[in-house]
């Protein structure tokens, strides 16, 4: 689909210069040619908007099994229209005729969410109603968190806390949305800052690590949640059975491409973070992942041999220190049995 999309856009720059060309004839030579070819590039023109919805709709549902995409024809090309759809994706691609319509709900149901919290109201039931309908549309997940931002993304999930079928609805749509929005390191701090101010930071980091995230955006978290590791003091113990910030590395550790990717870029930080929580599977996984991870999309980066090298000693390191514990702990099991 993404190749139709170039080819037509190709074809249209090729059509509208072969006219420019050719605009001006001599008065005997017939238009009719013209009026075609103009006609054709009119409709060509029309289509990526649609297809590129189509395409986003159909990715965004992969996950879900195949969505039923609506059949269109083609149509008489520089005749009557016919059954050609000029524009928009069809009434069987979610609720909205086009991209620009559901960019645009998402965005009106955003605004509607800031003035309602910002005058300390429930949000309205029908905003709901919608998110959870169009949680899954691609276009309207951006037009949303668009209007949000990442405090206006924080106070969401805050209001969301509670009801899980509106959780739900937050996490796929704001998952979703990390595929079209640039959510990096600066926008997810302050989605995080925003969430600790409100007292609902560990609930916003476990929406992020199961929304399915984009792998950048993955990267990028988990390079927040490496930092807070590698400054934890080596050989400190922790009340629970987890580190702290580890789950923010969970989402990324778990995909092999963000695992490579966030240990080629941040390396250092991850030897600092294993050091201080050798223990950690999360930061095993991560560095275990580096090693063996593959390019397979073309976007992977790729882990410099040094690197690798560093990472096997690290996933070995952790390895041997979560041994050392068992033995441990089996030993003290053993002699606590015989006493």
């Amino acid at each position: 689909m993404a190749e139709l999309i170039q080819q037509m856009t190709s074809a249209s720059n090729a059509i509208t210069a072969w006219l420019r060309t050719n605009a001006a004839l001599p008065p005997s030579v017939p238009r009719t040619g013209l009026r075609q070819a103009a006609a054709v590039e009119s409709w060509v023109r029309a289509q990526p908007g649609m297809l590129g919805r189509r395409r986003a709709y159909a990715i965004a549902h992969l996950s879900k099994g195949a969505a039923n995409m609506p059949r269109v024809g083609v149509g008489r090309l520089g005749g009557r229209p016919g059954r050609t759809t000029p524009a928009g994706a069809g009434h069987a691609v979610g609720h909205f005729p086009d991209a620009h319509a559901a960019t645009r709900a998402g965005a009106a149901d955003g605004a509607a969410i800031h003035a309602a919290l910002g005058a300390h109201r429930p949000i309205p039931a029908d905003v709901w109603k919608r998110l959870s309908a169009d949680a899954d549309d691609p276009d309207y997940a951006k037009g949303l968190y668009s209007r949000l931002g990442p405090a206006g993304s924080a106070d969401l999930i805050a209001a969301a806390l509670g009801h899980e079928a509106r959780l739900a609805a937050v996490r796929e749509s704001l998952g979703l949305a990390s595929h079209h929005l640039r959510m990096d390191e600066k926008w997810l701090r302050e989605l995080l800052d925003e969430a600790s101010r409100k007292g609902v930071h560990d609930d916003v980091v476990h929406v992020l690590e199961h929304s399915g995230l984009d792998r950048r955006a993955k990267v990028a978290l988990g390079h927040i949640g490496l930092t807070h590791l590698a400054a934890i003091p080596p050989g400190h113990r922790f009340p629970t059975p987890r580190p702290p910030h580890e789950a923010m590395v969970r989402a990324a550790a778990t995909d092999p491409e963000a695992a490579a990717e966030l240990y080629a870029r941040h390396s250092e930080t991850v030897h600092r973070a294993l050091a201080a929580c050798p223990g950690s599977t999360a930061l095993q996984r991560l560095a275990g992942h580096a090693t063996t991870a593959h390019a397979t999309t073309g976007h992977t980066a790729a882990v410099h041999p040094a690197d690798a090298h560093h990472a096997a000693a690290d996933a070995q390191a952790a390895a041997n220190a979560t041994d050392h514990v068992t033995t441990a702990h089996t030993t003290d099991v053993e002699a606590g049995r015989h006493a």
